[in-house]
């Protein structure tokens, strides 16, 4: 078969241009570090890619909503334990008060500080976090104890995904901590019992409070108790979710990412074989064209 200078050209053309796109492709990784910058460079891969990026961002959407809710029931753990902190003041004033060799001024001013208690835990029991009421339930936008100690959230316990799938707790029913629902005993009532037996100078009535204190008091515990291991499952889920969602963004890094010494030692490859194939065209066309003028 005989060979034109078309054929020779359009071989010449075709290699020119195969050198180029691998020279092209060679220098894409060495200046992104990216393996895979089109779908096309590795089907597989890219798939892959796609996949545990989207596993990554699942993973932080959850982290980032997770450690909002440990937020809230941090801030829930805290006022418990000061709300702890108020029961026991009132029963040691139950206790000391309640002994009749104290004076019906003794007993006033320790009414004073029993109001001033009652003050404190509604204080705490109206807690917020970043606007939100945490001990309302979902009714959230609005302190959810008025100033008498009433009860206006609801019965509802909110929950947060801590895993793809997974449902955590995250609030408790300050109904039942603090207001008795379901058999217990309503800790506001009980303080402003304290304070009106002291104000009378009811020593009977006085040591008679000291019972729902101490119910109370277990009501509190148990309430703590459940913020607590909240708490615990919200701190495994961070780092649950931080360690899945680091392995995920490192499992598309080895899948798309470029070795740069393999990188850059193909691109020098590449760059000799277009400088080859381009020296090589020329030649023949040069000889191509003194063979016509001789």
């Amino acid at each position: 078969m005989r060979v034109t200078d078309r054929m020779v050209f359009d071989a010449a053309a075709t290699n020119a241009l195969r050198s180029r796109e691998r020279s092209q492709d060679a220098l894409a990784q060495v200046s992104t570090g990216s393996r895979v910058v089109h779908p096309g460079d590795d089907p597989t891969a890219a798939g892959l890619i796609v996949k545990e990026r989207q596993t990554a961002g699942r993973l932080d959407a959850i982290a980032k909503t997770a450690a909002r809710a440990g937020d809230e029931v941090d801030a829930a753990d805290s006022a418990l334990q000061e709300l702890g902190n108020v029961i026991a003041r009132a029963r040691e004033l139950a206790v000391q008060l309640g002994n009749d060799t104290y004076s019906a001024t003794d007993r006033k001013a320790g009414a004073a500080e029993v109001d001033a208690l009652f003050q404190q835990a509604v204080a705490l029991m109206n807690k917020d976090v970043n606007g939100r009421f945490i001990f309302g339930g979902n009714q959230d936008q609005a302190p959810p104890f008025d100033a008498a100690g009433n009860y206006s959230g609801d019965t509802a316990v909110r929950q947060v995904e801590i895993a793809p799938g997974v449902l955590e707790s995250s609030s408790v029913r300050a109904d039942v901590i603090v207001k008795g629902a379901g058999g217990g005993v309503d800790l506001f009532a009980a303080l402003r019992s304290l304070s009106t037996a002291m104000n009378a100078n009811d020593g009977n009535a006085i040591r008679g409070a000291l019972p729902d204190l101490e119910t109370a008091t277990h009501q509190l515990s148990d309430g703590e108790a459940k913020v607590g291991a909240m708490g615990d499952s919200f701190a495994t889920a961070q780092t649950l979710l931080t360690a899945g969602r680091d392995a995920a963004v490192a499992s598309a890094s080895r899948e798309g990412d470029a070795d740069i010494i393999s990188a850059s030692s193909e691109l020098a490859l590449a760059n000799q074989a277009l400088n080859a194939t381009l020296t090589a065209a020329s030649q023949s066309f040069r000889l191509s064209l003194v063979d016509k003028l001789g």
